[in-house]
């Protein structure tokens, strides 16, 4: 069946986009809290937009795997001639509403659909645990596929959240009839997801095993801090060159897959297989795992990003299992959508711009923090200040709410940090830290990862460093772009500990994640700087002792600035982005669209 594509195509083009100036509860608790809630319930999350209702009939099997686990499978067929190219999704939630798959859109389209409830969920057999065995599953269902009298032969995979996370683990040395695959707001690397940092993902580790009917696995899982031999095999990205899919990795600014889509792109269109390598493309929009954009509306697009996002899935089975001249082999390897500010017509930003690689070049611009009036009087500029240095209040039983951000649980996405939460606002604590730079003169583009580089003379052995970055506007709003956290005994690796002797100076790199913002002229930027972000992540004793049976201990380390302990946060400012230098002057009236 042929697709009329001409709209989509003239759609598409007309994002195509020349930027031609511009500027620069803890987890160890044995009983986690009441208030410890996700976003959603974690299927309704993950399933939100789609339904199977209006699907066509379906037969179920059970399909048996190596070991003799059988694994509950529903079929949908069109009513044309066989045989089909088939569309596979794999799911720890119901194979009858999997996410990121509206059957009867692909039944309609010719293709089989095939929903399979992974090992130990649903009505399948076996127990699961943490996808380890969706590799060799996943293979066998293939297998079973390709064997039926009405499969051609060809199978692709799409989903999103879990139903992305099982795509990432069928990868690595997937039978030929595989042919690609589209990973949707999810990650091949499961220890980063488990413990960014250092530090356990608790809103999303706790509130999804627990809703999954796993908590078992939550407890044993802190019992395995470091990259141990648990581990193995968890990372579905590795080793690279035994994966031979091309993959569509779809990821958003504001979701905790973030990190998986970006890397999982950036590796394999490097080192993967053949038939990986050079095949790779990644889509990234500004959304949050809820498809929303924390407080304001979505940003502006030609094509809303679901709608948008849907089509390129089709458009891209329709090339690999269909041989259809859908456009993919023209597509650029990375389309990225760059925010900008909301509310300020005519500002830079808020647009799609296509790439040939992810990350772009950049010059790394390190501004460097400096006391000012604390706790929220700091400067942050590009040159060194004297050395001096802050006192940050770290009580665990006080903590930081989370708000805002690439996280699971509410809110989520971009939130004023100045305004909420109402009646205590994250920077108006005593406990955060903040460092903001003069006036911007013009605008300034960042895009890629982003990293601080925090100096601290410590008086306990351990603590959490976590660090925000955001948008001022002129009246005050202070919107969160990106953020990170760094367990201090986590610093030397994830598979050691290295604690802390106090009075001794240390730098603590946080990995602030990646983004693609233009801060606009006018704005400023802004550093904040606290010790807790609960619930996305665990709370830290600071004691330097066993975190699952804690002992909270209020820590008060100094935060170190000058030339001897520059504390820093470091930008990457593309070099594709010819700017005038948005800390000195600049005119944003050169910002335009150019359509090829």
């Amino acid at each position: 069946m042929m697709h009329d594509r001409t709209g989509w195509q003239r759609s598409i083009a007309l994002v195509t986009v020349l930027w031609v100036a511009a500027a620069l509860g803890p987890a160890q608790d044995a009983d986690p809290p009441a208030f410890a809630h996700p976003s959603q319930d974690a299927t309704a999350l993950a399933t939100m937009p789609w339904s199977a209702a209006d699907a066509p009939e379906s037969t179920t099997y059970w399909v048996a795997m190596p070991d003799g686990v059988l694994l509950a499978t529903e079929v949908w067929l069109p009513t044309t001639p066989e045989p089909y190219p088939t569309v596979l999704t794999r799911t720890p939630y119901s194979r009858f509403t999997p996410p990121d798959v509206t059957p009867a859109t692909y039944v309609a389209e010719g293709y089989a659909v095939v929903s399979q409830e992974i090992r130990g969920c649903g009505e399948s057999g076996g127990t699961w645990h943490f996808y380890a065995d969706d590799n060799a599953d996943g293979h066998t269902t293939i297998d079973w596929i390709a064997q039926q009298g009405w499969s051609n032969g060809k199978v692709g995979m799409i989903g999103r959240s879990g139903t992305g996370a099982t795509q990432y683990a069928i990868a690595r040395g997937a039978p030929a009839a595989l042919k690609c695959l589209a990973p949707a707001h999810e990650t091949p690397f499961r220890y980063e997801l488990a413990w960014p940092g250092g530090a356990l993902n608790y809103c999303l580790v706790y509130n999804w095993l627990n809703n999954q009917g796993f908590l078992n696995l939550y407890y044993e899982l802190l019992e395995h801090r470091l990259c141990d031999s648990s581990y193995d095999g968890l990372n579905f990205a590795d080793p690279p060159g035994e994966i031979h899919v091309p993959m569509l990795h779809m990821g958003r600014w504001y979701d905790f897959g973030q990190g998986g889509a970006l890397g999982a792109f950036q590796l394999l269109q490097h080192q993967g297989g053949a038939g990986a390598a050079g095949n790779q493309y990644l889509w990234m929009d500004p959304l949050t795992h809820g498809h929303t954009y924390g407080q304001f509306p979505p940003p502006s697009s030609p094509i809303p990003f679901e709608q948008w996002r849907q089509q390129l899935k089709l458009d891209w089975l329709d090339y690999w299992l269909k041989d259809e001249a859908t456009g993919v082999d023209s597509w650029p390897a990375a389309r990225i959508y760059v925010m900008g500010a909301v509310d300020e017509p005519g500002a830079p930003g808020n647009e799609w711009l296509e790439l040939q690689d992810w990350p772009p070049d950049a010059e790394t611009r390190t501004l460097y923090l400096s006391q000012g009036d604390p706790p929220h009087g700091g400067g942050l500029d590009e040159t060194l200040p004297p050395s001096e240095s802050s006192v940050l209040l770290i009580d665990p039983l006080d903590p930081v709410p989370t708000w805002g951000g690439a996280g699971y649980c509410a809110p989520i996405g971009p939130w004023d940090q100045a305004a909420y939460p109402v009646g205590r606002p994250i920077e108006s604590r005593a406990d955060v830290l903040t460092f903001t730079t003069d006036v911007l003169m013009g605008p300034v583009a960042v895009i890629g990862a982003v990293t601080a580089r925090i100096w601290i003379d410590p008086d306990t052995p351990d603590l959490d460093l976590s660090v925000r970055l955001t948008d001022v506007y002129p009246d005050g709003k202070s919107v969160l772009i990106t953020d990170g956290i760094q367990r201090a005994r986590m610093r030397c690796g994830c598979d050691q500990e290295c604690f802390m002797a106090p009075g001794t100076p240390y730098e603590i790199e946080v990995d602030m994640w990646s983004t693609a913002m233009i801060f606009n002229a006018g704005h400023r930027i802004r550093v904040a700087i606290a010790g807790t972000n609960w619930e996305r992540f665990e709370r830290n004793d600071n004691s330097g002792g066993d975190l699952n049976n804690p002992n909270w201990t209020v820590a008060y380390p100094d935060i170190l600035f000058g030339p001897d302990y520059p504390s820093s946060i470091e930008l990457p400012i593309p070099f594709i982005l010819p700017f005038w230098d948005g800390f000195e002057s600049g005119d944003t009236s050169a910002w335009s669209t150019v359509v090829p």
